[in-house]
């Protein structure tokens, strides 16, 4: 064999060998690097923040729930972080919610707080399992749920689990998938990514009222994958675009928590209206005729004198006679 054909052959196993081991690491570590999963140290939550936990294999999931102290929720923001969200330090944003308005967020599974290992599957349980929870506490109050990146697959598959009032979508994606595969052209992502987060799929089933935040300038998640998103949405979705932002600072500016708050007491006092409207405009139930009285139960006869033992336990019948 030539010496150049046996150099280009060995280069060509090389380059296939190196592309092997970097797909075999990509398979094994993509839970880790999908949700930049990593744990931070033990801390003391901040004053007004209520803990939560529910168990999993492995440990627990970790959420937090904030609402002003003395006040009244009558609607709450329930939010799914981005990719390696630090939550406890987006809950100091919380100081921006007006009077009635709560918060409730957790860490994914691998995350901050939380035990186990992260998945789509399992972001979508606990989100589910949490939002009950969330229910149990505050029964009468409205909840809207919020994702942002990563969270907004998150929250469009909860739609589908859970009803509540409204949802937010901070920058939102089209599909993971695709995303993502822009990035490793040379990568069979298909074959090998296990957490797709199919949005455009998933969003068919969306009936709750809609609206998305933008960045002004995004290069983690183009407008064209989020413009693709609204385009398939089964409803009308209204559109926002924080100015001066990008797909990190978002979620830092005060503009973007108060449109939040703003579309989530819209929807709220227009459900109320509604309510108003449809109490007046329904048609008077005829009343009915009152029902005679039941009579009452024949008394049942006292029971046989029973006797016990010296530990107080009742003899058998055939002992008391």
């Amino acid at each position: 064999m030539p010496l150049t054909t046996r150099r280009a052959l060995a280069a060509a196993l090389m380059t296939a060998s190196g592309f092997a081991c970097y797909w075999t690491y990509l398979t094994l570590n993509q839970d880790r690097l999908l949700f930049d999963a990593r744990r931070r140290p033990p801390r003391d939550l901040p004053d007004g923040i209520i803990g939560y936990s529910h168990l999993i294999p492995g440990g627990v999931v970790r959420g937090y729930i904030y609402h002003a102290p003395g006040d009244s929720v009558r609607d709450l923001l329930f939010y799914l972080p981005g990719r390696g969200e630090d939550v406890l330090e987006t809950l100091q944003y919380a100081r921006w919610l007006p009077a009635g308005m709560g918060f409730a967020t957790y860490d994914y599974r691998g995350l901050g707080h939380s035990d186990g290992r992260p998945s789509e599957s399992a972001a979508v349980a606990d989100a589910s399992q949490f939002l009950l929870h969330v229910r149990r506490v505050f029964p009468d109050t409205r909840v809207h749920v919020v994702g942002r990146s990563l969270g907004t697959g998150v929250a469009i598959q909860l739609a589908d689990l859970q009803d509540f009032e409204s949802l937010q979508l901070i920058t939102p994606y089209d599909s993971l998938l695709e995303l993502v595969r822009k990035r490793f052209p040379l990568v069979p992502l298909r074959q090998l990514m296990r957490h797709h987060f199919d949005s455009i799929s998933h969003c068919k089933k969306v009936v709750q009222s809609t609206k998305v935040l933008l960045a002004a300038t995004d290069e983690v998640v183009p407008h064209a994958c989020s413009e693709r998103l609204m385009a398939a949405w089964p409803g009308p979705v209204a559109l926002q675009t924080v100015p001066d932002t990008d797909h990190f600072t978002i979620i830092e500016r005060e503009e973007t928590w108060l449109a939040l708050c703003d579309f989530a007491r819209q929807h709220s006092q227009a459900r109320l209206r509604a309510a108003a409207v449809q109490a007046v405009t329904q048609p008077a139930q005829p009343a009915q005729p009152a029902q005679p009285a039941p009579r009452p139960a024949p008394a049942a006869p006292p029971p046989l004198p029973v006797d016990h033992d010296e530990l107080g336990n009742p003899l058998p019948l055939a002992a008391n006679r």
